[in-house]
Order: structure tokens, then sequence, then C-alpha cells
């Protein structure tokens, strides 16, 4: 048997990450990455700006660096990404640090008007016929050490006696799955606190959806208060599990085991007599105790456009918004906070929510109608992202060789063969 020796040099052959050549080639022509010039950071230049920091942290998201030092390896290395964002090589992670640091409220501001400007230039929504379903809901992001700043002991889901923040969220979930605002506050802010401020930011959104009488607004129970119900019911349509759970315990005593309407084995509905434009219908569910738990759907949408059993299903499609978040945490990453400074965090999500709309874009747009539309995001980061493509130069071109054992590189290639190649061109 031949014996086996290590060494580093350098390669005769260029390699780089297919995946993160077309991510960078399509956030260029969003015109993301000459909008980060209005997210000013006082850091002083050397080698790099504070644009090619902040395009550096959002490739690394799309990357799958689930902290900061993941870059020193999966970025650093890869200088043909690099050349395309006009710096001979990226950062490393102490300067990406050093950038989360630095940040400020002002621009988390920034950032924040940077994905409004994307958004509404690219959104999928916008230009929908059909109707356009928004979720709003919260998830708690852990944070236990000393240091971190602002997090306080809050709610977290199957985590008791824990200190974090919690993030609130917009997002338009069907097809389109796009990140429409965020809010990022202390672990004890109750979802409610930022309802106004998702309500105000979507509406302004999608102000013209909304005249047209097709956006819907779906609520967890957190969310569903007499007060915010009131806030609703004349100007927007919803759909929200109602706050109380008393109030549809006492109001189910009055209620005939026959007059429910059975939807599977273990779940009934009842609606009650209208009053005026609200709904109101109650949902029993037989537990493995053998229990019955009631909640209660409350909603102006109107019986003829949606009946008690759409309702019902309709209200537990919100998982979308549940997906997006375990999207977030497990494959951007997003747990991990990246800095204890809470601009900074707040930043960094920012980047995080932008970084997922440059992805969908790019499914709904480059991939569409091709072999690769329907690939899931985790399988383009952590599949696709993973494979190490090499580098062929000629005068005027860069040709990216994938290996053609692979299933999933011959579908990419044969999706990128089918666009023009203007949208390649560096």
């Amino acid at each position: 048997m031949k014996s086996i020796s290590f060494t580093t040099g350098e390669f005769k052959q260029e390699k780089t990450s297919a995946w993160l050549v077309a991510f960078v080639k399509y956030a260029q022509k969003l015109d993301f990455v000459s909008l980060l010039d209005e997210v000013k950071v006082k850091m002083k230049k050397v080698d790099y700006s504070v644009r090619h920091k902040l395009v550096t942290l959002a490739i690394s998201i799309a990357a799958g660096c689930e902290y900061t030092s993941d870059i020193n390896e999966k970025l650093v290395p890869d200088t043909v990404v690099a050349e395309l964002i006009d710096i001979p090589r990226f950062p490393d992670q102490s300067q990406i640090n050093e950038l989360l640091r630095r940040m400020t409220n002002q621009n988390v501001e920034q950032l924040k008007n940077v994905h409004h400007q994307l958004f509404m230039q690219n959104a999928a929504c916008l230009s929908a016929m059909e109707k356009v379903v928004v979720d709003i809901d919260q998830s708690g992001l852990i944070a236990n050490g000393k240091t971190y700043e602002t997090a306080q002991k809050g709610y977290f889901c199957k985590k008791k006696n824990q200190k974090g923040y919690q993030l609130s969220a917009a997002f338009c979930g069907g097809k389109n799955r796009e990140t429409i605002s965020l809010y990022l506050d202390p672990g004890n802010t109750h979802c409610s606190d930022r309802f106004d401020d998702l309500l105000n930011d979507t509406l302004a959104k999608l102000k013209d959806v909304a005249r047209e009488s097709r956006l819907i607004l779906r609520l967890d129970s957190g969310y569903g208060s007499e007060k915010n119900i009131e806030k609703l019911k004349n100007k927007v349509k919803f759909v929200a599990k109602g706050y109380s759970t008393t109030r549809a315990a006492n109001i189910a005593k009055t209620i005939a085991k026959e007059e429910y309407e059975e939807i599977d084995r273990f779940v009934d509905t009842y609606e009650l007599p209208s009053e005026g434009s609200l709904r109101f219908v109650i949902v029993r569910t037989l537990t493995r105790k053998g229990d019955f738990v009631h909640t209660m759907l409350i909603s102006n949408i109107s019986k003829a456009e949606m009946s008690t059993h759409e309702l019902f299903h309709f209200y537990n499609q919100r998982q979308t918004i549940e997906a997006f978040f375990n999207t977030c945490k497990n494959i951007y990453h997003m747990k991990n906070l990246r800095t204890r400074k809470f601009d900074g965090i707040h930043a960094f999500l920012w980047i995080v929510f932008i970084t997922h709309n440059i992805i969908s874009w790019m499914k709904n747009t480059v991939f569409h109608e091709t072999d690769m539309e329907n690939v899931g995001i985790g399988t383009l980061i952590n599949k696709l992202g993973t494979l190490v493509a090499e580098v062929r130069r000629t005068a005027g071109t860069i040709e990216i060789v994938l290996p053609e054992i692979s299933a999933l590189a011959r579908k990419f290639v044969e999706c990128m063969q089918q666009k023009p190649k203007s949208i390649w061109q560096t």
C-alpha cells in the first residue's frame, strides 16, 4: 500500500462554490450590494469598506456559516467569489465581529430601509393577483451569557429559566415566502407589544393589496385580544385565535354535542350566530388524555368566501412562519447571534431577512420552471453550497465546472444553461 502524507500549498486549479457565485451575481442584479452604501458605520476603511463587510456577512449566511469564525474556512479561501465583489479575498472573522460591535440603532434603521427598497422593487407578493397571506408571530432567541446587552428572562418554547431576546416578524407565506418586517426586544417582551408596529409595516408595504381586499393576516392567540381585534376588523381581513381559552370553554358549555361539525376524529367546530362583521368559531380538540380543549377562531372573512371548515384549515396553515423560523435558526444559523451587542444582533437579523428574500426571489425567477424551482433552501445551502467547483478562465469568460457525478450539480448546471448569459456576466 502506498503511504499517504499531508502538506499545504497553492492549488494549481482555482476552486469555488458555484452556489455562492450564482447567489452573488443575482444579488448584484438586484442592486443589493450598491444599496449597502446607505449603511454608514463609523469604521476606518483599511482594506475593506463597510459595504464589503456587510456583503461578506450576507454571503456567510448563504454559505451556511454557523459562526463568524466559519468565514475563515468557508469564504476566505474562495477568491473567485471575492473577486465578484471587487476584493482580492474576503475579510476574516475579526473584521466582521468589529463591524457588528460598531452597529448603532441608526445603522439598524438603514438596513431596514435597504430591506424595504429591495422588497418594494422585487417582492412577488406585490404583483400577485391571488390572495396574499401574511403571518405575524414571535420567536425566542436564547442568550444566556452575562454580557449580552438587554437580554432578559422570558418565555422560550420548551426552554425554562432562559435569558435572551424576542424576535417579532411579519412573513408572507405560500409560494412566495418573503420577509416583510422584524423587531428585536428583550426576552420578557410580550408578542402583542409589537403588533401595531408589524401591522403598520405590513400595510405600508402591501397597501395596494389591502385596498383590493386581497390581504389576509393570520395571527396566533398572543395577538387575539379584543383590543387587537378591534383595530383589525374594519381595516384588513384576518383570522386570529382568541386570546382567552377560558372564554372559549365557557361558551362551549352552551353548545350541544350534535351541533358540532366534525373536522376529523379528534377535532370538531361550531360557528356561533353572526355578531356584526365578526365570526366566532369554537374549536373542540380531543387530547390524548381523553379531555376536550376549547379554543376560538375570530375572523371578519365572510362565510361565502371561507366556510367554517375552510377557516379552520386556513388558520392551521400558520405553520409556514414556524417553518421559516426553523429555517432561520437551523439553516441560516440565526440562533448563533454573532455578537453580544444588541444593535449588532438586530442588524445581523436584518441581514438574515434580506438574504432570505434574495434566495426566495432567486428561486422564483432564475430557477422558475426548472428542476431547481422546488429544491429546498436547506438543500441549496447544505448540499449544493458544499460542492467544490473548478474554475477555468479564458480571455473573456470564467467557466465554473461542477462534478458530473452529482445529480444536484447536473440539475443546477442545466438550470443555469437555460438562462440568458447576460445574467452571469461579470
